[in-house]
């Protein structure tokens, strides 16, 4: 990305998604084999806290990850982020506005004088001014510095030597100062903003990294409740199947045809069965409110209040993915390797700073000035310097008369020129109109000694790049070692499916075979309940080889950086 940007997440909608199923259809349980109809003995219904069973919520895993992009706080603190990642691009450019500035002021100052050169009258010296000064300066993206100033001044004093009281003083002044060396290709200001930019990227990765994570988190927690619900069943199940047996026995003992021990064996089965039950509905809770930590937006939602029942079930999809298309995608899409690409870039803007750092300060510098004087003219009989002689001449013209000679004429004192005769207006005419001004262009040179202070971030810089390329390797050999696992577990997960699913079956067919037997006479109560709890089991094993598997996909997306695309959630700049 080469420009702030803002981060949103669109969710589309969910085309060709796995077929939902009733509420009904994943809590209800079905009549266990063998199962007689007879009413079960009258138990105690666990109680839940805080969870009212009777208005479930029906939720879908699509909309789990729409809830959690939305409300999840953790996925909003990364959105706060970006926000702050753009805020700081947008102070970072702020380095190039235009500053203005202004000042006025009046000062009235009373000076002695010790000399008649000073032109006071009774010693002092008195001066009145008023100044009004503006002024205006900017960085440049060449990293060139312009100023301007235009200062104002008016001033009357009692001197005898003005001859313009009062006088109005207005100066134009201009000046740019360009870094040739330090400073020319790169300054502190476009480091600032350069930085600020990557970091704005750096902020959208790990936005979509934290998105991938709670989107994963969920998909997990939503096949762990899935399995918990269904463990539950099983167990449940495993209840009715003993309770079914006792009613069995207790009719057989009736009969004659069983010994009365039989019964107390079945209950110490049955209130196992029973623990098991308590201890499968803690697990439900706990997954249920793990699920709803990831998907709802704080703690005083009234989903918390309602049991969540999972519409959608495991898919044992197929699988046809090679190691290397794994680790492509891995590779192109792992937001680690985005950001470390971003520190990279960072470090290299940090570098070449610091070495341009290094180099002597040469800067060129050109400046302009334009100078504007007017005022009043100071009405007087004589100039101050022939006052003193006034009366030599007067007497020397006397003798001369008496002595038939001509008397001494004494050059008149010349008269200011107009442009310097009137107020404020005439002296910005004369300030403007460009006939009294100053060029003046030069070069600054400033080189340090010995820079060590540049000279140690440089070397610091150059360390720092060393060490994210050694955090490269890490994360690359850790991305293959990631995806080799995941790969692995989605195979195996496979694997073990069927081979749950096999020893189902076949402790279905022990069961029914051992039911007969028993039934026959052939078989005793204690290899019934043997074969309900492999049955129990092997159907608990089953599904949680079908869970696994799920969360193995699950892993799998997420260390090939594909969660969002397999969750079709489509994240736009």
């Amino acid at each position: 990305m080469k420009s702030a940007k803002k981060l949103t997440i669109i969710l589309s909608l969910l085309l060709g998604c796995a077929p939902t199923h009733a509420t009904a259809q994943i809590v209800e349980t079905a009549k266990p084999l063998g199962q007689e109809a007879t009413s079960p003995s009258p138990e105690r219904t666990p109680h839940r806290v805080g969870v009212d069973e009777s208005n479930p919520l029906a939720l879908s895993l699509f909309d789990a990850v729409k809830q959690a992009l939305q409300n999840n706080r953790e996925i909003e603190v990364e959105r706060i982020n970006v926000q702050q990642a753009n805020y700081d691009l947008f102070s970072a450019r702020g380095a190039r506005d235009i500053t203005l500035g202004a000042a006025s002021f009046y000062e009235h100052r009373v000076t002695p004088s010790g000399s008649v050169l000073s032109g006071g009258l009774n010693g002092t010296v008195t001066t009145r001014s008023a100044n009004w000064d503006l002024n205006a300066q900017q960085l440049l993206p060449t990293g060139a510095t312009w100023t301007a100033q235009f200062t104002n001044l008016r001033s009357d004093t009692n001197s005898i030597f003005n001859s313009l009281n009062p006088q109005y003083n207005s100066v134009l002044n201009f000046q740019i100062r360009q870094p040739v060396m330090r400073g020319f290709l790169l300054d502190e200001a476009r480091r600032r903003i350069r930085v600020a930019n990557r970091r704005l990227d750096l902020s959208d990765s790990q936005f979509r990294q934290k998105a991938i994570e709670i989107v994963s988190r969920v998909q997990r927690s939503y096949w762990d409740l899935l399995f918990g619900l269904r463990e539950l069943q099983i167990q449940r199940e495993a209840v009715s199947l003993a309770r079914a047996q006792r009613e069995r026995n207790s009719r057989m003992v009736d009969q004659g045809t069983l010994a009365p021990i039989d019964l107390v064996s079945v209950d110490v089965e049955l209130e196992r069965r029973r623990e098991n039950v308590l201890v499968a509905l803690d697990v439900v809770t706990r997954a249920e409110n793990g699920l709803k930590q990831l998907i709802l937006g704080d703690r005083s939602a009234d989903v918390w209040n309602k049991a969540i029942i999972p519409t959608d079930a495991p898919d044992l999809q197929a699988v046809s993915l090679k190691l290397d298309e794994a680790m492509a995608a891995a590779f192109a899409n792992r937001q680690e390797l985005a950001q470390n690409d971003v520190q990279q870039e960072i470090n290299k803007i940090d570098t070449r700073f610091f070495s341009n750092q290094t180099k002597p300060a040469v800067d060129l510098i050109a400046a302009y000035t334009s100078t504007g004087l007017a005022g009043t003219p100071v009405s007087s009989t004589g100039s101050p310097f022939t006052a003193t002689t006034d009366l030599l001449v007067k007497q020397v013209n006397t003798l001369s008369e008496l002595a038939g000679l001509p008397p001494l004429v004494i050059a008149p004192t010349a008269g200011l020129p107009g442009f310097l005769v009137g107020g404020y207006g005439q002296s910005l005419s004369n300030a403007f109109g460009n006939d009294f001004r100053t060029f003046r262009v030069g070069v600054s040179l400033s080189f340090p000694i010995r820079n060590r202070t540049a000279e140690g971030q440089l070397g610091r810089s150059l360390a720092e790049g060393r060490k994210i390329g050694a955090q490269r390797k890490i994360l690359e050999q850790s991305i293959e070692a990631e995806v080799r696992n995941a790969l692995q577990s989605v195979e195996m997960g496979r694997e073990r499916v069927e081979t749950a699913r096999a020893a189902r079956e076949a402790a279905e067919k022990q069961y029914q075979s051992e039911q007969r037997r028993f039934d026959s006479g052939l078989s005793t109560t204690y290899f019934v309940l043997e074969r309900q709890n492999a049955l129990s089991e092997s159907r608990g094993r089953e599904l949680r080889a079908m869970t696994e598997y799920n969360k193995a996909m699950s892993e799998l997306q997420r260390v090939m950086g594909t969660t969002l695309t397999s969750a079709n959630v489509e994240v736009q700049k």
